[in-house]
């Protein structure tokens, strides 16, 4: 991965918009190069700079960032596109994979979760977060309607076993008493899961699994 890694933000709102690229000056391994009040003046720009990864609303006047996905995907097919919204509706995130968006973050993010995702794009091609239910993310993978990459890695019995409990939606303590292990020993299992599968939260793991065909 060439760093540094070259962001677009495009919003309509000037103080989320100039609050976010504040914060991600905190990372000096993202450089936000361009930003963009609408869908439309980011196309204009697009036509002088690449970027890596955009950071984009999708209620803004002019053109919207649905529109605006839809084109990026015909013309800009390598540049990843992150939807910034307050709608977690699973059959709106359908909606906005079909048009080739790669990932979705609710606008109350913390901003270690926006920079998970601006890797985990770059990474395995698609980024959701935790309130995303398993279920839907495991049909995506399963129907290729999205196709994630990930590098095969070595993993022991215990981890895929984890894996596995993971993608049921068990919960840190609900592994543990299933397993008979400590609730501190089963993070200790996940954050070397993480490590291996370069995956940035549950869902990612997710992906892994449905990709790599440990699920049984």
């Amino acid at each position: 991965m060439k760093l540094p890694i070259k962001l677009a933000v495009v919003d309509d709102h000037d103080l989320f918009r100039k609050g976010l690229i504040a914060l991600l000056k905190d990372f000096p391994e993202l450089e936000v190069v361009m930003e963009a009040s609408n869908g439309e003046e980011l196309l204009e720009q697009l036509k002088k700079k690449r970027v890596d990864v955009i950071l984009m609303d999708i209620q803004m006047p002019k053109m919207d960032g649905i529109e605006a996905t839809e084109r990026l995907q015909n013309k800009y097919a390598n540049t990843k596109i992150i939807i910034l919204t307050m709608h977690n509706e699973e059959g709106f995130i359908h909606h906005l994979i079909s048009k080739g968006a790669h990932g979705f973050l609710l606008k109350n993010q913390d901003i270690e979760i926006v920079v998970d995702a601006i890797y985990g794009v770059l990474e395995n091609g698609y980024f959701f977060n935790d309130r995303v239910s398993r279920a839907m993310v495991k049909g995506l993978v399963e129907s290729n309607k999205i196709r994630p990459e990930f590098n095969e890695v070595s993993l022991t019995e215990r981890e895929i076993e984890i894996i596995r409990l993971i993608s049921k939606e068990l919960t840190n303590r609900e592994i543990a008493e299933k397993l008979m292990l400590s609730v501190r020993t089963v993070d200790g299992y996940k954050e070397k899961i993480f490590e291996k599968t370069k995956t940035k939260n549950s869902i990612g793991i997710v992906m892994y699994a449905v990709r790599h065909n440990l699920l049984g």
